[in-house]
């Protein structure tokens, strides 16, 4: 493994939270599969393309990419986390693809020692430790004029399906520091720093398009309750709320999702930047 700058991450992704997000793959992709659509809608991946997955996490992306590229085709995906990995190793062998190798690493400081055609992530990039070097590396493992094609969030404000639970959550607790800015969730989440940021970091023709999707939460308003208080902001806001607190706190999350549902389950829309850039000649 090559040097890892963003330690804090590493160790976040390879401790608590990395298990429980591989304990609950399943659910938290099918959560987000629109967003995984939208991007390799947008990413445009032909037979027997190279593809590097930042970020890929659990996998999902990375075996869609060797489905799209096929058997003379590869895909190199990378990620933090080692309970993720393994959970990404298991889908690529289920599906029957050996065109993806899996690497443990931070694609900051990573020497891929290959030139890839299309660069994919799917909330995999926020969490940069210095965006512009990180990036930076990106580039210089695409040729020239090679893609690259992210998902990012647009600001919390724009994302129902944080913001209605939400109002409901933070009359007990507080939202985390790292909603504000800086490396997180949102941290990616201004198109002009973006496009400043790619552009310093080599990238040209850089173009962040709004895509408004639909989540469904739940199958029902106390599935969907459950998801959202074990996932990211909504797990780090209960935990500000005081133990004895919480079922009132819980309580009001489901009255609010309540009056959303669509034939029992749960669905509010979330906004996401589709960002798409090449590597500059």
């Amino acid at each position: 493994m090559n040097e890892i700058a963003n330690t804090e991450c590493y160790a976040t992704w390879n401790g608590e939270s990395g298990v429980r997000w591989a304990e609950e793959a399943d659910r938290r992709d099918r959560v987000l599969a629109p967003v995984a659509d939208a991007l390799l809608d947008a990413a445009r991946l032909s037979p027997a393309e190279t593809v590097v997955d930042i970020g890929c996490g659990c996998g999902v992306t990375s075996v869609a990419a060797a489905r799209a590229v096929g058997p003379r085709g590869a895909v190199c995906s990378i990620d933090l986390s080692a309970p993720m990995l393994d959970v990404a190793r298991s889908r690529c062998a289920t599906a029957g693809f050996d065109n993806v190798a899996f690497v443990q690493g931070d694609a900051q400081t990573q020497a891929f020692g290959s030139v890839f055609d299309v660069a994919i992530s799917r909330f995999g990039t926020m969490f940069f430790a210095e965006p512009v070097v990180a990036f930076a590396n990106v580039a210089g493992a695409l040729r020239a004029g090679g893609r690259l094609c992210l998902a990012t969030w647009q600001p919390l404000a724009r994302n129902d399906w944080l913001t209605v639970p939400g109002a409901a959550l933070l009359r007990y607790g507080r939202l985390p520091d790292t909603a504000a800015g800086g490396p997180g969730m949102f941290g990616q989440s201004d198109p002009d720093v973006i496009v400043a940021t790619l552009r310093a970091a080599g990238f040209a023709n850089v173009e962040c398009d709004p895509v408004t999707v639909t989540f469904e939460l739940g199958r029902d308003v106390e599935d969907a309750t459950d998801y959202l208080a074990r996932s990211g902001i909504g797990r780090a806001v209960l935990d500000s709320v005081p133990a004895a607190r919480q079922p009132e706190a819980l309580d009001a999350v489901r009255a609010v999702l309540a009056e959303f549902t669509d034939r029992g389950a749960v669905r509010l829309d979330g906004a996401v930047w589709i960002v798409g850039a090449e590597r500059a000649a």
